[in-house]
């Protein structure tokens, strides 16, 4: 049932939607001719949009949350499951402190072009990236909710990325490390240099992952953010030899330690919180060094390098040494410094011949003259 009552000049409408009386002014003043056409023209469409339902809808969305927090929290929870939440949860509050203060269907992509401008001052086109991802994920919590209709943080362009150049330490360089550095941070920078480890998986390490009569290190687990998780794939998880040239540091590590628990200790005996704690050891050797900074990171690019290098392992095993996923990666990476390396193999190679002797044997001999 729908009516038509005046409040001042103008005319307005009462109706029931879902149980509840609403009122809605027509915006028409009270005359003959405009009670003849709500009576004739309104009323009616008014009615069929309540009979079908589309005006209740219509209300919901109406009335739908716009905050942007909200979405914001919708969008954190499905990510619950998820390793690195806590540094997620981190990167949210970002986001969030850009674009709380407005509706979230009044965000336009001006306004986010606006952000990003901004945020490309101080970040790389890759870390704006992520955090335009995380932008478009909230926008699709409130698509989902009816909130708005598009995605204003969809198809924003950025800069070309360049990746940070990886520039790894030469044998010399990585000797004059090790001979600066001290302690059990010396035998943390042989572990990384002669493994190839992320340093989070080295400090989430145990004494039981060291297996001395294997001389193996078992990797299974990473530090990040105080918690000890898994490593950053399932490739990740595997088993690393131990180099004889890294044998003397592991040994004088565990009579360090003396006892089961973290391989690298903090001075409670605990697990260090992240790999960043690590960052104030590895400047102080840097500087004392006098090298060009890398950071700490480093060590794993010199170790894969120097292995493609050294021509005694294959690609495939590097990979599953450093865990990868397979060859393509290492290819992609570190193909650069390994240029003319070919030109080193034995000249005496045949490839059709079984072995370096059937080359000699089945090479022509020169026409006597």
């Amino acid at each position: 049932m729908v009516s038509v009552f005046k409040r001042g000049n103008k005319l307005y409408l009462q109706f029931t939607v879902a149980g509840k009386k609403r009122q809605k002014s027509t915006g028409l003043e009270d005359t003959p001719a405009n009670r003849r056409m709500i009576r004739t023209k309104i009323i009616p469409k008014l009615q069929a949009k309540i009979a079908s339902g589309e005006l209740e809808a219509e209300m919901a969305r109406k009335e739908v949350v716009k905050d942007f927090t909200y979405y914001a929290k919708s969008y954190l929870l499905t990510k619950e499951n998820l390793k690195t939440y806590t540094e997620l949860s981190n990167q949210v509050d970002k986001v969030v402190a850009a674009f709380r203060d407005k509706p979230i269907d009044r965000i336009t992509r001006a306004d986010v072009k606006e952000w990003v401008a901004i945020m490309l001052r101080s970040k790389t086109p890759k870390t704006a990236r992520k955090y335009i991802n995380i932008l478009g994920g909230i926008m699709v919590a409130a698509i989902d909710a009816g909130a708005i209709k598009d995605n204003p943080a969809k198809e924003i362009r950025l800069p070309t990325h360049y990746a940070k150049e990886k520039l790894p330490f030469s044998a010399d360089e990585v000797a004059r490390l090790l001979a600066i550095a001290d302690g059990w941070f010396r035998n943390l920078l042989a572990l990384l240099f002669y493994t190839g480890m992320r340093p989070g998986e080295a400090l989430a390490l145990t004494t039981d992952d060291v297996n001395l009569l294997a001389k193996t290190i078992s990797i299974s687990k990473n530090m990040r953010r105080g918690i000890v998780t898994t490593p950053k794939t399932r490739y990740s998880i595997r088993t690393v030899p131990i180099l004889e040239a890294l044998e003397p540091y592991i040994l004088d590590q565990l009579r360090t330690v003396d006892g089961g628990g973290p391989l690298f200790p903090n001075q409670r005996g605990e697990h260090f919180w992240d790999a960043k704690k690590m960052h104030p050891y590895w400047h102080d050797v840097i500087k004392r060094s006098g090298l060009r900074y890398r950071d700490m990171y480093n060590t794993r690019h010199t170790f894969i390098t120097a292995m493609l290098k050294s021509g005694q392992i294959s690609v495939l095993e590097l990979a599953q040494i450093v865990g990868h996923k397979n060859s393509t990666e290492i290819m992609q990476n570190y193909a650069r410094f390994i240029e003319g390396e070919h030109l080193k193999i034995s000249k005496k190679l045949n490839p059709f011949a079984d072995t370096l002797a059937d080359s000699d044997a089945q090479a022509p001999m020169a026409s006597a003259k």
